[in-house]
């Protein structure tokens, strides 16, 4: 039943966006994004008559449809990610944009878990500065509520406007409040007091120069790389102690600009874990990604004895994933005190 609820909301979304895409004449992803901040808000929005009455009538109808599947958290989320995969095929959207997997952010929240847990922590300001379609996000924020009793404020920020659109319309949907910031995530930050960051992170050339001019991770020449200079801004923006989990190329530290970025952690952050994530979430060994975690100065922040550091298992092999989760609370026990 579940399962037939869930395929019935994606038929129903679905045709309900294809529906406002062809009365607005927009985009498949801003038909989708106003949907979902309608189905949130409880109403259609129309402005200067646009969607005509009779799309209004039929959105309403769908919305009412929709009300009466009444699927848990979980579900829905699934539901609505399975619209955002069809709309990166409608729309060809480029690789830096496609959705992040559920796994990497149930990863990414074990690993903030058992911080958060060594720390005592309950309550959390949080940050995606490379939001996108805000998946990792909302999946990284659903299993720590899972996982314990957290009190989150989550903030993002991503250069796209339709993709912040849709983060922020998504969040809604799944009752999480979130401040959405469209902006260059390199340029100054109007976000402040955030204690953990999480990024997947774009990877390539930063087009401005002048904006890398700044930051110590620029390259000597030529474009430096964006996932460099993200990672810089990030942890730069965070509380003393503040910790930034992010998700980068496993090859992060064999590259020509290598030496800056790691000339720059030396001085600045603590390296506490570096972590290839499974191999079967990736289509080929040059596509593979890893996790690294840093920390910042500050507070009761020091160097880990052991950077953890290895290949996380499979979850498709319980004995050895558990031993992982053995491993990452050992390792988060020692390093990370409240």
């Amino acid at each position: 039943m579940a399962e037939e609820n869930m395929q019935k909301y994606y038929d129903q979304l679905d045709q309900a966006t294809t529906l406002l895409k062809k009365s607005l004449g927009t985009s498949y992803l801003d038909a989708l994004s106003e949907n979902l901040t309608n189905i949130a808000d409880g109403h259609v929005f129309v402005e200067n008559g646009a969607p005509d009455e009779e799309t209004v009538s039929r959105l309403e109808k769908i919305y009412a449809e929709l009300r009466q599947l009444r699927l848990t958290p979980a579900q829905l989320k699934q539901a609505i990610t399975v619209n955002i995969i069809k709309d990166q095929k409608v729309d060809n959207s480029e690789v830096n944009k496609l959705m992040t997997p559920d796994m990497i952010g149930l990863i990414a929240s074990l690993i903030a878990f058992e911080i958060l847990h060594s720390e005592g922590k309950n309550e959390l300001n949080l940050i995606d500065p490379t939001v996108g379609t805000g998946n990792f996000l909302i999946e990284f924020i659903q299993q720590l509520q899972q996982a314990g009793d957290f009190k989150i404020n989550a903030a993002a920020i991503d250069n796209d406007d339709g993709l912040v659109a849709l983060s922020k319309s998504f969040s809604e949907v799944m009752n999480i409040n979130l401040d959405a910031y469209h902006q260059d995530g390199i340029s100054e930050w109007e976000v402040t007091d955030i204690d953990m960051a999480i990024a997947d992170l774009p990877v390539g050339y930063y087009p401005i120069d002048e904006n890398a001019a700044k930051f110590k991770t620029k390259s000597d020449e030529g474009h430096s790389y964006a996932h460099h200079l993200l990672i810089e801004q990030t942890m730069n923006n965070l509380n003393d102690g503040g910790v930034g989990i992010f998700i980068v190329p496993s090859q992060i530290f064999q590259t020509e600009q290598a030496k800056k970025l790691s000339e720059w952690m030396v001085s600045s952050v603590y390296l506490q874990a570096v972590l290839d994530l499974p191999s079967n979430l990736f289509a080929s060994k040059e596509a593979q990604k890893a996790v690294v975690v840093l920390q910042k100065h500050g507070g009761n922040s020091k160097q880990a004895d052991n950077v953890l550091m290895g290949t996380i298992p499979d979850t498709n092999q319980p004995k050895l994933f558990e031993g992982f989760k053995d491993q990452l609370q050992d390792w988060a026990r020692n390093n990370f005190k409240g």
